[in-house]
Protein backbone atom coordinates (compact mmCIF):
# COMPACT_ATOMS: atom_id res chain seq x y z
CA UNK A 1 0.00 0.00 0.00
CA UNK A 2 1.33 3.37 -0.94
CA UNK A 3 1.72 5.94 1.81
CA UNK A 4 -0.36 8.67 1.58
CA UNK A 5 2.21 11.93 0.39
CA UNK A 6 2.99 9.00 -2.70
CA UNK A 7 -0.80 8.80 -3.23
CA UNK A 8 -1.32 12.20 -3.62
CA UNK A 9 1.60 13.16 -6.01
CA UNK A 10 0.06 10.34 -8.57
CA UNK A 11 -3.50 12.10 -8.43
CA UNK A 12 -2.05 15.53 -8.56
CA UNK A 13 0.22 13.90 -11.54
CA UNK A 14 -3.22 11.91 -13.41
CA UNK A 15 -4.68 15.82 -12.67
CA UNK A 16 -1.99 17.12 -14.32
CA UNK A 17 -2.14 14.67 -17.25
CA UNK A 18 -5.72 15.14 -17.69
CA UNK A 19 -5.96 19.11 -17.95
CA UNK A 20 -2.86 18.83 -20.37
CA UNK A 21 -4.95 16.10 -23.11
CA UNK A 22 -8.34 18.32 -22.51
CA UNK A 23 -6.22 21.78 -23.57
CA UNK A 24 -4.55 19.99 -26.24
CA UNK A 25 -7.74 18.80 -27.77
CA UNK A 26 -8.97 22.20 -27.75
CA UNK A 27 -5.96 23.54 -29.22
CA UNK A 28 -5.52 23.46 -32.70
CA UNK A 29 -3.19 24.44 -35.71
CA UNK A 30 -2.15 26.39 -38.18
CA UNK A 31 0.08 25.16 -40.84
CA UNK A 32 2.28 25.84 -44.37
CA UNK A 33 5.44 26.13 -45.99
CA UNK A 34 7.49 29.36 -47.30
CA UNK A 35 8.44 29.29 -50.69
CA UNK A 36 11.98 28.75 -51.33
CA UNK A 37 12.60 28.08 -47.85
CA UNK A 38 13.87 30.92 -46.00
CA UNK A 39 16.45 30.84 -42.75
CA UNK A 40 14.36 34.14 -41.92
CA UNK A 41 11.15 34.06 -42.56
CA UNK A 42 8.72 34.26 -38.86
CA UNK A 43 4.91 33.69 -38.87
CA UNK A 44 3.09 35.36 -36.07
CA UNK A 45 -0.23 34.71 -35.32
CA UNK A 46 -2.42 37.89 -34.01
CA UNK A 47 -5.47 37.98 -32.31
CA UNK A 48 -6.86 40.99 -31.30
CA UNK A 49 -4.37 43.28 -32.46
CA UNK A 50 -1.78 41.64 -30.40
CA UNK A 51 0.87 38.81 -31.41
CA UNK A 52 0.19 35.78 -29.28
CA UNK A 53 3.12 33.26 -31.08
CA UNK A 54 5.62 33.40 -33.20
CA UNK A 55 7.58 30.42 -34.97
CA UNK A 56 10.33 30.03 -37.68
CA UNK A 57 10.30 28.60 -41.06
CA UNK A 58 12.48 25.45 -41.40
CA UNK A 59 15.50 25.95 -42.78
CA UNK A 60 15.34 23.01 -44.89
CA UNK A 61 12.02 22.57 -46.29
CA UNK A 62 10.22 25.64 -45.11
CA UNK A 63 7.74 24.22 -43.06
CA UNK A 64 6.25 26.01 -39.71
CA UNK A 65 3.34 25.10 -37.46
CA UNK A 66 1.46 27.40 -34.82
CA UNK A 67 -0.35 25.40 -31.88
CA UNK A 68 -3.27 27.94 -30.89
CA UNK A 69 -6.37 27.51 -28.88
CA UNK A 70 -9.16 27.67 -31.26
CA UNK A 71 -10.43 31.24 -32.44
CA UNK A 72 -9.72 33.78 -35.73
CA UNK A 73 -6.03 34.96 -36.13
CA UNK A 74 -4.78 37.08 -38.34
CA UNK A 75 -1.14 35.04 -39.61
CA UNK A 76 1.44 37.57 -40.75
CA UNK A 77 4.59 36.57 -42.77
CA UNK A 78 7.83 38.87 -42.66
CA UNK A 79 11.21 38.27 -43.74
CA UNK A 80 14.13 40.27 -44.11
CA UNK A 81 14.33 39.42 -47.78
CA UNK A 82 10.70 41.11 -48.81
CA UNK A 83 10.41 44.48 -47.64
CA UNK A 84 6.67 43.80 -46.91
CA UNK A 85 4.71 41.37 -44.83
CA UNK A 86 2.09 38.92 -46.04
CA UNK A 87 -1.27 39.24 -43.75
CA UNK A 88 -3.77 36.19 -43.69
CA UNK A 89 -6.48 37.66 -42.32
CA UNK A 90 -9.38 35.32 -40.78
CA UNK A 91 -7.73 32.54 -40.41
CA UNK A 92 -10.22 29.96 -38.33
CA UNK A 93 -8.58 27.91 -36.11
CA UNK A 94 -10.54 24.38 -34.61
CA UNK A 95 -10.19 22.38 -31.55
CA UNK A 96 -7.95 19.64 -33.14
CA UNK A 97 -8.03 20.23 -36.26
CA UNK A 98 -5.22 21.62 -38.58
CA UNK A 99 -5.51 24.58 -40.65
CA UNK A 100 -3.31 24.78 -43.48
CA UNK A 101 -2.39 27.72 -45.64
CA UNK A 102 -1.34 27.68 -49.43
CA UNK A 103 2.42 27.19 -50.02
CA UNK A 104 3.67 31.01 -49.59
CA UNK A 105 6.18 32.93 -51.82
CA UNK A 106 8.29 35.45 -50.57
CA UNK A 107 9.48 37.78 -53.25
CA UNK A 108 13.09 39.64 -52.43
CA UNK A 109 13.29 43.34 -52.78
CA UNK A 110 14.94 43.68 -56.37
CA UNK A 111 12.46 46.72 -57.55
CA UNK A 112 12.96 50.17 -56.78
CA UNK A 113 9.17 51.26 -57.71
CA UNK A 114 6.14 52.49 -55.45
CA UNK A 115 2.66 51.59 -55.62
CA UNK A 116 0.68 53.91 -53.42
CA UNK A 117 -2.95 55.07 -53.01
CA UNK A 118 -6.29 55.29 -51.34
CA UNK A 119 -9.18 52.84 -50.70
CA UNK A 120 -12.62 55.21 -50.88
CA UNK A 121 -14.54 55.55 -48.82
CA UNK A 122 -11.69 55.55 -46.00
CA UNK A 123 -12.03 52.51 -43.70
CA UNK A 124 -9.34 51.79 -41.26
CA UNK A 125 -7.66 47.53 -41.52
CA UNK A 126 -9.25 47.47 -45.27
CA UNK A 127 -6.81 44.47 -46.72
CA UNK A 128 -4.79 45.68 -50.31
CA UNK A 129 -3.13 42.64 -51.87
CA UNK A 130 -0.49 42.86 -54.78
CA UNK A 131 -0.56 39.53 -57.40
CA UNK A 132 1.53 38.86 -59.81
CA UNK A 133 1.48 36.34 -62.48
CA UNK A 134 -1.80 35.05 -60.57
CA UNK A 135 0.27 34.86 -56.96
CA UNK A 136 -0.14 37.06 -53.99
CA UNK A 137 3.39 39.14 -53.51
CA UNK A 138 2.48 41.33 -51.12
CA UNK A 139 -0.62 42.75 -48.63
CA UNK A 140 -1.18 45.33 -46.48
CA UNK A 141 -3.97 46.54 -44.58
CA UNK A 142 -4.88 50.72 -45.01
CA UNK A 143 -4.24 53.61 -42.20
CA UNK A 144 -7.28 55.64 -40.69
CA UNK A 145 -7.71 57.93 -44.14
CA UNK A 146 -7.60 54.43 -46.34
CA UNK A 147 -4.12 54.86 -47.14
CA UNK A 148 -1.39 52.17 -48.59
CA UNK A 149 1.34 51.99 -50.00
CA UNK A 150 3.84 49.04 -51.62
CA UNK A 151 7.44 49.87 -51.95
CA UNK A 152 10.45 48.18 -53.72
CA UNK A 153 8.39 47.09 -56.29
CA UNK A 154 10.05 45.41 -59.49
CA UNK A 155 8.63 46.98 -62.66
CA UNK A 156 5.67 44.74 -64.37
CA UNK A 157 1.90 44.36 -64.49
CA UNK A 158 0.51 43.69 -61.06
CA UNK A 159 -3.76 42.93 -60.05
CA UNK A 160 -3.97 45.14 -57.13
CA UNK A 161 -7.23 43.72 -55.02
CA UNK A 162 -9.02 45.85 -52.39
CA UNK A 163 -11.29 43.93 -49.78
CA UNK A 164 -13.53 44.73 -46.50
CA UNK A 165 -16.28 43.12 -45.17
CA UNK A 166 -19.51 44.31 -45.91
CA UNK A 167 -18.16 45.77 -48.98
CA UNK A 168 -17.55 44.66 -52.65
CA UNK A 169 -14.44 43.65 -53.79
CA UNK A 170 -12.50 46.10 -55.97
CA UNK A 171 -9.71 44.53 -58.58
CA UNK A 172 -7.50 46.04 -61.42
CA UNK A 173 -4.83 46.01 -63.19
CA UNK A 174 -1.84 48.63 -62.50
CA UNK A 175 0.83 48.75 -65.13
CA UNK A 176 4.38 49.49 -62.33
CA UNK A 177 7.54 50.97 -64.02
CA UNK A 178 10.78 50.89 -63.08
CA UNK A 179 11.76 53.68 -60.36
CA UNK A 180 8.64 55.68 -60.61
CA UNK A 181 6.22 55.89 -58.05
CA UNK A 182 2.27 55.09 -59.19
CA UNK A 183 -0.78 55.97 -57.37
CA UNK A 184 -4.25 53.79 -57.74
CA UNK A 185 -7.14 54.45 -55.51
CA UNK A 186 -10.00 51.70 -55.34
CA UNK A 187 -13.33 51.95 -54.19
CA UNK A 188 -15.28 49.80 -52.40
CA UNK A 189 -18.84 49.81 -52.54
CA UNK A 190 -21.20 48.82 -49.63
CA UNK A 191 -22.98 45.71 -50.44
CA UNK A 192 -27.22 46.80 -50.12
CA UNK A 193 -30.00 45.22 -52.27
CA UNK A 194 -30.46 46.28 -55.59
CA UNK A 195 -32.17 44.40 -58.31
CA UNK A 196 -29.69 43.95 -61.35
CA UNK A 197 -26.47 44.79 -59.02
CA UNK A 198 -24.72 41.25 -58.84
CA UNK A 199 -21.65 42.29 -55.88
CA UNK A 200 -20.25 38.97 -55.82
CA UNK A 201 -19.51 38.84 -59.57
CA UNK A 202 -18.81 42.46 -60.26
CA UNK A 203 -21.95 43.38 -62.80
CA UNK A 204 -24.17 45.54 -63.37
CA UNK A 205 -27.21 44.37 -65.68
CA UNK A 206 -30.48 46.07 -66.97
CA UNK A 207 -33.41 44.55 -68.75
CA UNK A 208 -35.24 46.71 -71.46
CA UNK A 209 -38.19 45.84 -73.95
CA UNK A 210 -38.84 47.30 -76.90
CA UNK A 211 -42.63 47.89 -78.55
CA UNK A 212 -42.98 48.01 -82.70
CA UNK A 213 -44.27 51.60 -84.34
CA UNK A 214 -47.66 50.44 -86.18
CA UNK A 215 -46.79 52.19 -88.91
CA UNK A 216 -43.79 50.87 -90.25
CA UNK A 217 -42.84 50.36 -93.73
CA UNK A 218 -42.32 46.59 -93.76
CA UNK A 219 -41.19 43.95 -90.74
CA UNK A 220 -37.34 44.47 -90.99
CA UNK A 221 -38.09 48.08 -90.47
CA UNK A 222 -40.58 47.42 -87.32
CA UNK A 223 -38.18 44.79 -85.88
CA UNK A 224 -34.96 47.37 -85.97
CA UNK A 225 -36.99 49.98 -84.20
CA UNK A 226 -38.56 47.70 -81.47
CA UNK A 227 -34.61 46.55 -80.69
CA UNK A 228 -33.88 50.20 -80.85
CA UNK A 229 -36.77 51.44 -78.20
CA UNK A 230 -35.31 48.13 -76.20
CA UNK A 231 -32.07 49.57 -75.62
CA UNK A 232 -33.30 52.88 -75.51
CA UNK A 233 -35.41 51.40 -72.43
CA UNK A 234 -32.75 48.94 -70.89
CA UNK A 235 -30.10 52.13 -70.59
CA UNK A 236 -32.87 54.11 -68.94
CA UNK A 237 -32.74 51.17 -66.44
CA UNK A 238 -29.59 50.95 -66.33
CA UNK A 239 -28.96 54.63 -65.07
CA UNK A 240 -32.01 53.95 -62.59
CA UNK A 241 -29.50 51.12 -60.71
CA UNK A 242 -26.40 52.94 -60.99
CA UNK A 243 -28.02 55.75 -59.41
CA UNK A 244 -28.88 53.17 -56.71
CA UNK A 245 -25.98 52.77 -55.77
CA UNK A 246 -23.63 53.95 -52.52
CA UNK A 247 -20.48 55.57 -52.27
CA UNK A 248 -20.55 55.80 -48.44
CA UNK A 249 -22.21 55.96 -45.91
CA UNK A 250 -23.67 59.54 -47.36
CA UNK A 251 -23.46 59.50 -50.79
CA UNK A 252 -25.06 57.78 -53.83
CA UNK A 253 -24.22 57.94 -57.43
CA UNK A 254 -27.07 59.95 -57.76
CA UNK A 255 -26.26 62.94 -55.73
CA UNK A 256 -23.08 63.12 -56.92
CA UNK A 257 -24.27 63.12 -60.43
CA UNK A 258 -25.09 66.89 -59.61
CA UNK A 259 -22.29 67.40 -60.88
CA UNK A 260 -22.51 67.87 -64.14
CA UNK A 261 -19.03 66.83 -65.16
CA UNK A 262 -19.44 63.65 -62.99
CA UNK A 263 -22.62 63.00 -64.49
CA UNK A 264 -21.12 63.26 -67.96
CA UNK A 265 -18.74 60.59 -67.55
CA UNK A 266 -21.55 58.03 -66.53
CA UNK A 267 -23.43 58.86 -69.24
CA UNK A 268 -20.30 58.28 -71.13
CA UNK A 269 -19.51 54.71 -69.24
CA UNK A 270 -23.24 53.78 -69.39
CA UNK A 271 -22.24 53.85 -73.42
CA UNK A 272 -19.72 51.17 -73.05
CA UNK A 273 -22.69 48.36 -72.26
CA UNK A 274 -22.34 44.47 -73.54
CA UNK A 275 -25.57 43.52 -75.09
CA UNK A 276 -25.70 39.81 -73.43
CA UNK A 277 -28.84 38.20 -74.50
CA UNK A 278 -31.46 39.72 -76.88
CA UNK A 279 -35.29 38.22 -77.40
CA UNK A 280 -37.75 38.54 -79.66
CA UNK A 281 -41.40 38.57 -77.63
CA UNK A 282 -45.07 37.91 -78.72
CA UNK A 283 -46.36 40.88 -80.85
CA UNK A 284 -43.37 42.01 -82.04
CA UNK A 285 -41.46 43.04 -78.86
CA UNK A 286 -37.61 43.04 -78.48
CA UNK A 287 -36.19 42.60 -75.09
CA UNK A 288 -32.52 42.69 -74.27
CA UNK A 289 -30.25 42.78 -71.57
CA UNK A 290 -27.18 44.95 -71.19
CA UNK A 291 -23.81 44.46 -68.67
CA UNK A 292 -21.72 46.76 -67.30
CA UNK A 293 -18.91 45.84 -64.93
CA UNK A 294 -19.43 47.29 -61.71
CA UNK A 295 -15.23 46.66 -60.45
CA UNK A 296 -12.24 46.07 -62.32
CA UNK A 297 -10.36 48.24 -65.10
CA UNK A 298 -13.16 49.54 -67.05
CA UNK A 299 -15.72 49.08 -63.99
CA UNK A 300 -17.75 51.72 -62.09
CA UNK A 301 -15.36 52.15 -59.66
CA UNK A 302 -12.41 53.47 -61.30
CA UNK A 303 -15.07 56.00 -62.66
CA UNK A 304 -15.31 57.08 -59.05
CA UNK A 305 -12.18 56.90 -58.18
CA UNK A 306 -10.73 58.77 -60.79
Amino acid sequence: MLPTRNVLHVSLLFVFILLFACQTKRDGSVEGSIVPPSTTANISAVKDGKTVMTVSAGAQDGKFKLVLPAGTYAINVTTTGSPYPLNFNGIIVKPGEATTLPPIELTAAIGKATLSGKVIPPSPGSAVKLLWEGQERASVQTDNDGKYEFKELPAGTYLLQASSPGHAEDATQVVVADNQTVEQNAVLFPIMAIDGVDWAAGKIRSTGVGLPPQNAANETIRRAMAERAALANAQRNMIRTIEQIRIDANKTVKTAMNNKDFALKIQGFIKGYTVVSERDLDGGKVEVILELPLTGTAGLSRYISE
